[in-house]
């Protein structure tokens, strides 16, 4: 009995139709891609076209630009630093560039910036504040945070003390690692600066700086000589503030040429030149 032949298989034409699939295939992706390509291109265009429709647009001049928190510095000199001017269109000002040319000017601590659509630009700064002046080999302005600011010119007119002592390694621009010495000018800057000191700022003249005396004040209209020494301000402005107190009420303040508080137990007080503290008396209340 004779076996049944299987069927033979078409290699060669199941071979032809698979290939055909796989360039129908290869196509349809490639068209894909094409068209992705060609879509893409197209919506960038639009943004290209809408952004350049946007910041050439007369709708969006600018009419006002306005300027807040300034004190030292004139509006008109804040608008010439920024580069800005009327007519020009607020969409196109780039923000990070205006802030960056704002703050070049070293009197600028901070800036912020808003635009108002469809016509206006506000710019607001926060200035720096000068609590002393720096004596480094060239007189500089000092911040209330500590910063040197920009030389001391001719023509200013900021009345602060005059610190001596330190030098620019004494100031770290971070404020991170800053010298004791500086810190501590720092300290009795900033106590000085409180509402109701005994000693404020504006009555100090002098702050002289020594790393082994510490700090030395000259101070009041008689230029008085207050020592402080090394640490502790805190507690000596409050002992400073019961004997200047004290001293008001007798009218013997411009009498005394030196106050010593280098230690608080014993605070060693010497009369001007050519003046007598012969019959006061002042004795600290336990």
């Amino acid at each position: 009995m004779l076996a049944k032949k299987r069927p033979h298989k078409n290699h060669y034409k199941n071979s032809r139709a698979r290939k055909r699939e796989q360039v129908i295939a290869r196509c349809v992706f490639s068209v894909k891609v094409i068209l992705l390509l060609v879509s893409t291109v197209g919506i960038s265009l639009l943004f290209v076209l809408a952004h350049d429709a946007l910041t050439q647009s007369t709708y969006f001049e600018a009419k006002t630009i306005t300027v807040d928190g300034n004190q030292r510095l004139t509006t008109k000199t804040i608008i010439e630093q920024s580069n800005i001017n009327i007519g020009d269109n607020i969409l196109a000002i780039n923000l990070n560039l205006l802030r960056n040319r704002l703050l070049a000017n070293p009197w600028i601590a901070a800036v912020e910036l808003e635009r108002d659509l469809p016509d206006a630009v506000h710019i607001m700064i926060r200035e720096q504040i000068p609590v002393a002046i720096v004596q480094l080999g060239q007189d500089f302005y000092l911040s209330k945070s500590g910063e040197v600011i920009k030389p001391v010119e001719p023509s200013d007119r900021i009345d602060v003390p005059v610190v001596t002592g330190l030098e620019l390694t004494d100031f770290d621009p971070n404020g991170l690692e800053r010298s004791a010495s500086s810190k501590a000018v720092m300290e009795v800057i900033r106590l000085a600066q409180l509402h109701g000191s005994v000693l404020p700022l504006h009555s100090i003249h002098r702050i002289d700086v020594d790393s082994q005396m510490g700090i030395t004040i000259a101070a009041f209209e008689n230029e008085m000589v207050i020592k402080l020494g090394l640490q502790g301000y805190n507690g000596k402005f409050n002992r400073m503030r019961d004997m200047i107190g004290y001293l008001r009420q007798g009218e013997h303040l411009l009498d005394v040429g030196c106050m010593d508080f280098n230690d608080l137990n014993r605070v060693v007080v010497r009369p001007a030149s050519e003046t007598s503290l012969l019959g006061v008396c002042y004795r600290k209340e336990t």
